[in-house]
């Protein structure tokens, strides 16, 4: 398996199952681990996430971009990879709005030939309009606020 490649792979799902609110998709990938704005691990977080935030209505598309993947030479069963990740959104005019930028900083663990995503940090630079994708108002960008 090439790790780059992989981690690749899986932020295009990640991105993928954001855009196309496949919510069971984004599940998958956190079904070992924690998704940043789940305010439990493994797969049920990201699904209640998903119910409780998200307008599935407002088309966005996440740009990943910028990819570092490191392989630690002390453990090399851990993985770290860092990213930016840009989300845009259009309203019911079909104008195109910034939501988020930002910065991933991910870990997986390679257990049985097979990576998995055990962490995934969100590092805000600076928020848009997100009142177009989310249910309520979001008045702070954070990992106690859980979006």
């Amino acid at each position: 398996m090439n790790v780059h490649d992989e981690v690749e792979r899986q932020l295009f799902e990640y991105a993928v199952a954001n855009d196309t609110c496949d919510w069971p998709r984004l599940a998958a990938l956190f079904a070992h681990g924690s998704f940043f704005f789940a305010t439990s691990p493994g797969a049920d977080g990201v699904l209640d996430w998903a119910a409780r935030t998200i307008k599935e209505e407002t088309p966005t598309q996440h740009v990943m971009s910028t990819l570092t993947v490191q392989v630690d030479p002390e453990r090399p069963e851990i993985v770290r990879g860092r990213n930016y990740m840009t989300l845009f959104a259009q309203d019911p005019e079909l104008r195109t709005h910034l939501i988020s930028a930002c910065w991933f900083e991910n870990t997986w663990e390679l257990v049985d030939g097979e990576l998995l995503w055990r962490e995934h940090v969100v590092k805000p630079l600076f928020r848009g309009a997100t009142e177009l994708i989310h249910k309520t108002p979001h008045t702070q960008f954070s990992a106690a606020a859980h979006e």
